[in-house]
């Protein structure tokens, strides 16, 4: 089980954790994770886990086994032995990136009464799918009331 520290503190962007595990595909388990895991239209955290004199690029962060939160490699490496300690430190400019399209996506769903039917997030951009028939709401005109 993975103790997921990104829900007690969006902000965190470093924290040590203890590596529990590797996947068979070559990520990396901790303990604890800074890193939200893909899912829900959101991509996950990206960064990067040093230890003693080594250092590993983190892509991304999916779901793993029940609550096993998994950090995957950019390239494949030599991972941190099971057992060390490792810092973790995440690509913040990313992470307050897709905070910020989150919140905004957030408050348009309030701002267009229909369901949501789907969405994507990246730290630049977002998009929320709407139940409508038509297109019959105006970009603009929506826009200049927010």
């Amino acid at each position: 089980m993975t103790n997921p520290v990104f829900r007690e503190d969006s902000y965190l962007a470093s924290a040590t954790g203890r590596v529990t595990g590797h996947s068979p595909e070559g990520g990396v388990i901790l303990d604890r994770s800074i890193f939200y895991p893909t899912g829900g239209g959101q991509p996950g955290d990206s960064g990067a886990l040093a230890w003693g004199n080594s250092s590993l690029v983190i892509a991304t962060a999916i779901k793993g086994q029940g609550e096993e939160i998994i950090l995957v490699p950019g390239v494949p490496a030599a991972l941190p032995p099971i057992g060390a300690s490792v810092t973790q430190t995440l690509d913040w400019d990313r992470r307050l990136g897709h905070m910020r399209v989150h919140s905004a996506l957030h408050l348009l769903s309030v701002a267009v009464p229909l369901p949501v039917t789907g969405g994507s997030i990246s730290a630049l951009k977002g998009r929320l799918d709407f139940d409508m028939l038509d297109a019959t709401i105006d970009k603009d005109a929506l826009a200049s009331h927010m």
